[in-house]
């Protein structure tokens, strides 16, 4: 009898043994069958110096203590590789070794890949994807950083957006609202606010500017400095490393200050639009315009050449004209060839004057009708 108790009490010790998880692992094992884990619904504990730091959930979820004590947000956190271990901040997720671990109070950030927001000590609501993106930000709230090494430099600011790698990278910005989309793109940038730039390269040497807009790849990339540029296209080149106010859609489109031009030009437009003819203009077209219509406005109701048929006006006596021309080589007002060379036509000018000269021409025809008329009544009058 005792020999059969004992033997029951091996083969129980055995079943126990078999149903446990050694310290130096385990053989025989089934997948599907066999799992660490709880079959009730309650969560699978984790302990550290006998003390819980993680555990599984029934919904699946992880959950990490990272501090110990009462009131400690320990269960709002969610750090691997990285983070920190007494953090007061709320809803942080980091991925990454050496990511995030300086920040204790901010919250809302999530940092993924090694070094990723490295530096950061406060700030809300950052994103920051990839190897050494953020990596250098001290304080920040609202930017985005996908790339490696996009934002690395940044220091403060927020609602920036940095996406491909180095975009706005390596400028040490203190900027708010920025974009940059592309490999490079603004990526030297130490100051400036409201800059979007898409396209690799663009703007990628610029130090310092605000509110430019770059949509194209390499635009803009030797210059230095500059705001308020609109550029659209691939490898637009400013004609200055400092440009302000400029306009370039393809190299086709230009404009300076609000003066716009058509065409390729070998200089910038004048940003006052006043050209070599000492006049301002607001439209330059290279090689001509071809269109169905014009219409001209006409400022003043004495803009018109109407005026010469009034019963004041003065014309010129015939004699005279035929003097004029005979020592000028043209009609009174008009301009002469060279002139017209040199400074062009203006084509609602030339239009009104031409009409002038309509109307003066006119008034000599009718004038010597007038006198054809009287004489014609003379001669009759003779005959009779």
């Amino acid at each position: 009898m005792k020999k059969t108790i004992f033997l029951l009490a091996i083969v129980a010790g055995l079943n126990v043994q078999a149903q446990t998880w050694n310290l130096t692992g385990n053989a025989g094992t089934a997948p599907g069958t066999h799992f660490i884990g709880t079959t009730d619904n309650q969560s699978l504990v984790f302990k550290t110096a006998n003390s819980e730091k993680m555990k599984i959930t029934p919904g699946g979820r992880f959950i990490f203590f990272n501090v110990t004590g009462a009131g400690q947000v320990w269960d709002k956190n969610l750090f691997f590789g990285g983070g920190v271990d007494n953090p007061t901040g709320l809803y942080n997720t980091v991925f990454g070794m050496g990511a995030f671990t300086q920040n204790v109070a901010g919250n809302g950030n999530a940092a993924f890949g090694n070094n990723a927001m490295s530096a950061i000590t406060s700030g809300n609501d950052n994103v920051s994807v990839g190897q050494n993106s953020m990596r250098l930000t001290t304080e920040a709230s609202m930017n985005v950083a996908v790339g490696m090494n996009a934002l690395e430099s940044f220091k403060k600011g927020r609602g920036n957006v940095g996406v491909g790698n180095s975009a706005l990278g390596s400028g040490n910005l203190s900027g708010d609202y920025n974009v940059a989309v592309g490999w490079d793109a603004l990526r030297y940038i130490g100051s400036g606010n409201n800059n979007t730039v898409l396209g690799t390269g663009s703007f990628s040497g610029m130090t310092s500017g605000s509110n430019n807009i770059s949509v194209g790849s390499s635009n803009a990339k030797t210059i230095l400095s500059g705001s308020n540029n609109i550029f659209i296209g691939n490898f637009i080149t400013p004609y200055t490393s400092s440009p302000q106010n400029q306009l370039n859609i393809g190299n086709w489109i230009v404009g300076n200050n609000g003066t716009i031009g058509i065409g390729q030009f070998s200089t910038q437009l004048p940003a006052d639009g006043i050209a070599p003819d000492g006049l301002k203009y607001k439209l330059f077209v290279k090689d001509g315009i071809r269109t169905e219509k014009i219409k001209v406005d006409i400022a003043l109701d004495s803009g018109w050449a109407d005026y010469v048929f009034e019963k004041d006006y003065k014309l010129m006596p015939l004699n005279e004209l035929e003097q004029f021309i005979s020592i000028n080589g043209h009609l009174p007002e008009v301009p002469t060839t060279e002139d017209a060379i040199k400074n062009g036509v203006e084509l609602k000018e030339m239009n009104i004057l031409l009409l002038k000269k309509i109307e003066e021409l006119t008034l000599y025809t009718l004038e010597q009708q007038k006198r054809i008329e009287a004489l014609e009544k003379k001669v009759n009058n003779s005959i009779d």
